[in-house]
């Protein structure tokens, strides 16, 4: 799918705001949709998402989830307009309020201490927010409470990322010790995992997507989908994702430090991080960006990071 012309995605955004719309610039961050910043004649900005006509119910399931957030207090930008039709642009388009900031992973270097603590508490009263949320009705990322197409155990998510994954790998890949230690650690666990919850958690508010403005978060921006099961993952995806960027992690350790008491929570934490090593350097079909470059650092640091937490969730003490 090529990406829509900055015209295009003017001529909608006019239509849909009933306002000139003057310039339009992509986001690069964007990988399931494209992602652009549009400006208003008015002086004021918004964000424009489009997606394959496929993919429309992630743009309801965005709306969905906006209100439910809201009603318990997390910060989500209001949806301005919507058209998932076509009608407007020939992809899905949705149009949402800008919130200030840039994401985690961009600014967590510039954070002072203090600041990366003010995060992590801004991030921890969001997820006891969260805890006024219904359970779901499976395992997984839903569009909806009544959307069925859930796992009926937790264990059945984390296999069905890490095959996914490995399935884009080349076969030399394959072969390196941390798929295998990934795959017998799962299967340690499995009965630990189908004893968890399917308790509410921000599926995609990681180092990405959570936006971070004067040292304190200001929005979650990507709901297309809702996470049920274990809270502690998107955590162990946090910290793959600024680990791959920099030295440390802390803010995200603090947040889930609560979530990892013992050993056995603690190798879960590492096997977490582990797989979202593992997926964020495999090719996904529903991504508009990919992963990362071969030969770019960030590529690097995700090996060894795999290699690292890999070994360290199948370490027993």
């Amino acid at each position: 799918m090529k990406p829509p012309t900055e015209q295009e995605v003017l001529r909608a955004a006019s239509r849909r705001l009933g306002e000139e719309a003057v310039t339009a610039c992509r986001i690069s961050m964007g990988r399931s949709h494209f992602v652009f910043t549009v400006g208003l004649k008015s002086g004021e900005s918004v964000i424009a998402r489009i997606t394959r006509r496929n993919r429309a119910e992630c743009f309801a399931g965005f709306a969905y989830w906006r209100s439910q957030l809201a009603r318990v207090g997390v910060p989500v930008p209001r949806v301005l307009s919507m058209d998932l039709t076509g009608t407007e642009l020939s992809w899905p388009i949705m149009l949402v309020e800008q919130a200030p900031g840039d994401d985690l992973c961009n600014v967590y270097a510039d954070l002072t201490a203090a600041e990366k603590h003010t995060v992590a508490g801004d991030l921890l009263d969001i997820r006891h927010r969260m805890s006024d949320l219904p359970p779901g009705p499976g395992y997984g990322g839903i569009t909806s409470y009544s959307d069925l197409r859930c796992h009926p155990r937790w264990s059945d998510v984390l296999w069905e990322y890490f095959t996914g994954a490995i399935d884009q790998l080349t076969p030399a890949q394959r072969q390196r010790p941390a798929i295998g230690e990934i795959r017998k650690t799962i299967g340690e666990f499995r009965a630990e995992f189908d004893r968890i919850d399917p308790l509410p958690y921000l599926i995609d508010a990681t180092h990405q997507n959570v936006l971070v403005d004067g040292g304190r978060v200001t929005a979650i921006v990507d709901l297309d989908e809702l996470g049920f099961g274990d809270a502690l993952y998107p955590l162990g995806v946090a910290r793959a994702g600024l680990l791959a960027r920099g030295p440390e992690a802390d803010c995200i350790e603090q947040v889930a430090a609560p979530l990892c008491v013992g050993p056995i929570r603690q190798r879960v934490f590492d096997l977490y991080s582990a797989i979202a090593s593992l997926k964020m350097l495999s090719p996904s079909p529903l991504s508009v960006t990919g992963p990362p470059s071969a030969d770019s650092k960030i590529a690097s640091r995700l090996w060894t990071l795999l290699d690292f937490f890999a070994a360290a969730a199948a370490h027993k003490e």
